[in-house]
């Protein structure tokens, strides 16, 4: 079996290890820095069964299509597949009442899904870096979510979307930005600016450039590293908590209220949070969760709680469901 190229820098390679270089992998390119490298150093190790996966989420005009074109000339360049599409991801917010975000990582990964049924390639590489963990991370922490918010994203993760099972691959994990750029520098890469990036009003982009600069300057160091490792230990903490989960419970469509209000108060929560994810429902906060741990109570006078993308939870006969 071919074995990685030893150049470049060494980012992750135990990981990569486990994926053989003859395989065919998807990988999610959106055209800017971050993914312009994870795909020019995946194919410089000898990653050649590559499918370059681009979504126009429709927000930016021409620009979004030019960003289309130009991955599609660098997939061109490496002689890698292209899957190429475009979704309207503000109607999409608009309508599941989710915010552009939300809704553009919902289109994405549909999106992903549905190459994956078609290519029969379940495994795909993203270039989400240690910065954007550390965001995450206190993106999480504000929004009141518990240890599996804190822990955010993983080198190694699934998910199921529509059906489909993905198997997600972020090695760039433990990578910085700066580390990014003097890589795109060393190899001279191209790569499109999104000058969305840089407006105040995301609010990724205010934990970027106004939160976390603010921490640092009134603690007078640097706290993205402990961040980072915060985030680290939260994630491994909550890959425990989750091998606790009764899988019978927690993956089925309905949730039984006297199983899983026979278990410790923690693993209630951590049940139907795996629960909800499960049936699709993303950005859950503590509120959300104990307000679905309200119904496993029999005695409890509201037999209903609110989600998000106007979805319920209703309990009935001792089973909890959502329609």
């Amino acid at each position: 079996m071919p074995r990685l190229r030893q150049i470049g820098p060494n980012w992750n390679r135990e990981v990569l290890e486990r994926f053989p270089l003859n395989s065919r992998y998807l990988i999610g390119v959106s055209g800017g820095r971050d993914s312009v490298t994870l795909l020019h150093w995946l194919v410089s190790l000898g990653y050649a069964k590559l499918i370059v996966c681009h979504l126009d989420h429709k927000l930016r005009g021409k620009a979004g299509r030019s960003d289309a074109a130009f991955v599609r000339r660098v997939a061109k360049r490496h002689k890698l597949e292209t899957e190429i599409a475009s979704a309207d991801v503000k109607a999409l917010g608009a309508r599941s009442k989710q915010s552009i975000e939300t809704a553009g990582r919902t289109a994405r990964y549909e999106f992903f899904a549905q190459v994956a049924r078609r290519r029969r390639a379940r495994t795909i590489f993203l270039g989400h870096h240690a910065d954007d963990l550390v965001e995450t991370f206190l993106i999480n922490l504000f929004r009141g979510a518990g240890p599996a918010g804190f822990g955010g994203m993983r080198v190694l993760a699934s998910r199921s979307v529509a059906g489909v099972p993905l198997e997600i691959v972020r090695p760039l994990l433990g990578v910085w930005r700066e580390e990014i750029d003097a890589y795109v520098k060393a190899h001279r890469l191209e790569f499109r600016e999104d000058v969305t990036n840089e407006t105040l009003g995301p609010v990724r982009n205010r934990m970027r450039h106004r939160i976390i600069p603010y921490i640092e300057k009134q603690l007078g160091r640097k706290v993205r590293p402990a961040i980072w490792r915060a985030a680290v230990i939260a994630a491994d903490e909550a890959d425990w908590l989750e091998g606790l989960i009764d899988s019978s419970q927690a993956e089925v469509s309905q949730l039984s209220a006297n199983a899983v209000r026979a278990q410790p108060l923690a693993l209630q929560r951590r049940t139907i949070h795996h629960w909800l994810q499960s049936r699709g429902v993303a950005d859950l906060d503590f509120e959300t969760i104990e307000r679905v741990r309200a119904l496993l109570e029999p005695k409890a006078k509201v037999a209903k709680a609110n989600l998000p993308r106007d979805l319920h939870v209703r309990r009935r006969a001792g089973k909890i469901f959502i329609e």
